[in-house]
């Protein structure tokens, strides 16, 4: 097909061998798909002669296979499905497994007098006890912990 640039500056068209520049004026021969005449047609830039080529049947390896699991997604799905739910609950079961019975106030001032025991160990294990009201300061929470602990 002919492919003539009716515009003042260069354009470019998509051909089945790649995108060719167009001059101001300039005629080419070129080959271009069927999928870019809308394009082509809406930009108002060309005069064309000629018929556009036909578009290229894409064959895919593995075709077949891509349509029997896109036809196969619903038991995928549900297969997946069942197996995060057997996994949640075996997580589910190793937490369970993991957590420690809440430490007394007693247990906690003890962390508080161990000198292998770090500062945030501590004040996580006295946050358990004391919530949303844990004081900042080591000594503050060990005076919150000793008023838990005397309280009935």
């Amino acid at each position: 097909m002919k492919v003539t640039n009716t515009q003042k500056g260069p354009r470019g068209v998509n051909a089945v061998n790649g995108p060719v520049l167009i001059e101001p004026g300039e005629t080419v021969e070129v080959e271009i798909f069927d999928r870019e005449k809308a394009h082509i047609e809406a930009s108002n830039w060309f005069e064309i002669d000629g018929e556009y080529t036909e578009n290229p049947v894409v064959v895919v390896a593995g075709a077949p296979v891509l349509k029997e699991a896109a036809d196969n997604t619903g038991s995928e799905l549900e297969r997946l499905q069942a197996l995060l739910a057997d996994r949640d609950a075996e997580l589910a079961k190793l937490k369970a497994q993991q957590e420690e019975p809440p430490k007394t106030a007693a247990e906690v001032l003890e962390m508080a007098k161990d000198p292998a025991v770090q500062f945030m160990s501590f004040k996580a294990a006295a946050a358990k006890l004391l919530g949303d009201k844990t004081p900042a300061k080591k000594d503050e929470i060990i005076a919150a912990l000793e008023d838990l602990a005397t309280k009935p």
